[in-house]
């Protein structure tokens, strides 16, 4: 299957509502499930005033790198299948919750970590991978 086909056989509609969807998460997940626990566990410094130049800019690059990540399993869906994607998905979330392992030496901060990053990771990935079925 040349790259052309595979893009070709994406439906895009999906994709778009798919980005938009895991962009909401998103938004909920660190600002209304999590918020507080994030900020702590991952030592976020909020300032006192935020531009609105920089939420833009710290929003559009998220939007970005979430189009790309669902582009991924639109694509892994496409060439080999769900389960293909799913397993690559876990395999991604498994990485994840390695790299927190050393950032975290206390098991109740890690566990936080890893509900929270890798937890909203397989959230995502799972959205992507339901719409990428939609033909």
């Amino acid at each position: 299957m040349s790259i052309c086909e595979l893009f070709s056989n994406i439906n895009w509609l999906w994709y778009a509502v798919a980005v938009i969807v895991t962009f909401a998460i998103g938004g909920l997940w660190y600002s209304a499930l999590f918020p507080k626990t994030w900020v702590r566990i991952f030592k976020v410094e909020m300032p006192e005033k935020v531009s609105t130049a920089s939420i833009i800019r710290t929003m559009s690059l998220q939007f970005v790198v979430s189009a790309l990540f669902g582009l991924w399993f639109f694509v892994l869906v496409q060439f080999g299948s769900a389960w293909f994607a799913f397993i690559t998905l876990c395999v991604f979330c498994g990485w994840q919750k390695g790299v927190l392992n050393f950032r975290y030496p206390k098991l109740k901060d890690f566990m936080l970590a890893v509900l929270i990053e890798a937890g909203y990771t397989f959230v995502a990935g799972i959205v992507f991978i339901l719409f990428a079925l939609i033909y």
